[in-house]
């Protein structure tokens, strides 16, 4: 990628389990798909985690996640849910958790299959990448990450809620992350990302003190060019505290700019644990060359910071 860091590199290795560091009971492995259906506003995702360090009354770590979905303002739509005893060394490259989820890399880095048979959905899809995966610096936020990397592709499947068949074909990413997990007392951080056919984008977002929603990093694939995102800005309308539409402008290492207005199509706040408050939002981007790209818009605080900026408790 023109741009970025070549200290920073995603292997093969890195679609596998990382075993921690250290004794850490913070240090956490997460993997995660997120897909929508654009034309209801449907927002879903499978998330899976481990937690190795971490020692139950059995004196064994633990691992989990969800396969989940929303619309509207907060609406649930459905919720497969678990945590169960860590398994040590799980196999990455062919998962099995849950008893009811399986994801299965078919190609490392490149190619994955998902498949989901719970009492409340059922699911199976392929994540096919559009580009190499985008490893992020730690310093993008402090404290949560020491391994991270996002990268953009193309969901096709079927999904069913309730006897209902969902077709879907959307272009979304998927988010590694491991390493101990330090929550800033103060944090404030976000990220805004979007993709169609042959494009896509992602920015990493960093709010300064005085609230400007500054851009640091991130990536936009146009044209078959991958290049590193320098600099830009994200602007957020705001409606009873919630987002209603985001404003991005940013110019990546070959100097080409990335415009975008992106109204929010729903939208889910959340009270994530350990002091950490998340807001989702579906975003329909319409860019400055006309074209139109579905992504998502992310903005994570502290408990601290979010009632301090006057909005109410989630």
């Amino acid at each position: 990628m023109i741009g970025r860091d070549p200290n920073l590199k995603v292997s093969t290795a890195d679609d596998g389990f990382h075993p921690p560091s250290s004794n850490d009971v913070t240090w956490i492995e997460t993997m995660w798909f997120p897909f929508w259906v654009p034309e209801e506003g449907i927002s879903a995702s499978v998330r899976v985690w481990f937690s190795p360090n971490v020692r139950t009354e059995a004196g064994v770590g633990q691992q989990g996640g969800a396969v989940a979905g929303w619309k509207g303002a907060s609406q649930g739509l459905f919720g497969d849910r678990w945590t169960e005893a860590f398994r040590t060394d799980p196999n990455l490259l062919d998962l099995q958790v849950g008893n009811s989820l399986s994801i299965e890399c078919l190609t490392p880095l490149e190619h994955y299959r998902i498949r989901h048979a719970g009492s409340h959905s059922s699911l199976s899809l392929e994540f096919e990448a559009m580009m190499p995966p985008n490893p992020v610096a730690p310093e993008e936020s402090p404290g949560m990450f020491a391994g991270h990397f996002e990268q953009s592709g193309h969901v096709t499947g079927e999904l069913v809620i309730r006897e209902r068949k969902i077709s879907i074909d959307c272009y979304s990413i998927r988010d590694r992350s491991w390493g101990p997990r330090q929550m800033p007392e103060e944090l404030r951080l976000g990220n805004s990302h979007g993709a169609c056919e042959d494009f896509a984008f992602f920015t990493y977002v960093n709010p300064t003190p005085d609230g400007v929603e500054k851009i640091t990093s991130g990536y936009l694939l146009f044209d078959g060019v991958e290049a590193a995102i320098v600099e830009g800005i994200r602007e957020t309308e705001l409606r009873d505290g919630l987002p209603v539409s985001v404003k991005i402008e940013a110019v990546d290492a070959t100097g080409r700019a990335l415009r975008a207005r992106g109204t929010c199509r729903n939208v889910m706040a959340s009270n994530a644990g350990n002091g950490v408050y998340a807001v989702l939002n579906l975003i329909e981007w319409l860019h400055e060359d006309g074209r139109v790209s579905w992504g998502e818009n992310h903005d994570v605080w502290s408990e601290t910071a979010w009632l301090a900026a006057g909005r109410p408790k989630l």
